[in-house]
């Protein structure tokens, strides 16, 4: 018996080439054919991106240093708070 795999290599590969005749093809296909291609194609993705169990966060991301502070932080430089003073 040929995997899933490679009757879809052999049958669809040369056959089809757009997404809509993907598509097309695969909702012709009996419910448990559907259900097959389906695991394949999650199996497919994840071996393709290894890392998309994992959620992402910007607290992934390695701090960067952009040089010194040229000057600290003032009462003036508070932008937030005067855009929600103009919203009264």
């Amino acid at each position: 018996m040929l995997l899933l795999e490679n009757r879809l290599d052999l049958a669809y590969k040369r056959y089809m080439s757009t997404l809509t005749e993907i598509e097309r093809a695969a909702d012709a296909l009996p419910p448990d054919q559907q259900e097959s291609l389906f695991e394949w194609l999650s199996d497919r993705m994840r071996r393709r991106r290894p890392n998309s169990t994992s959620p992402h966060s910007v607290l992934d991301i390695a701090p960067v240093s952009l040089g010194r502070v040229i000057r600290p932080l003032s009462p003036d430089d508070d932008l937030l708070g005067e855009m929600l003073e103009e919203r009264h």
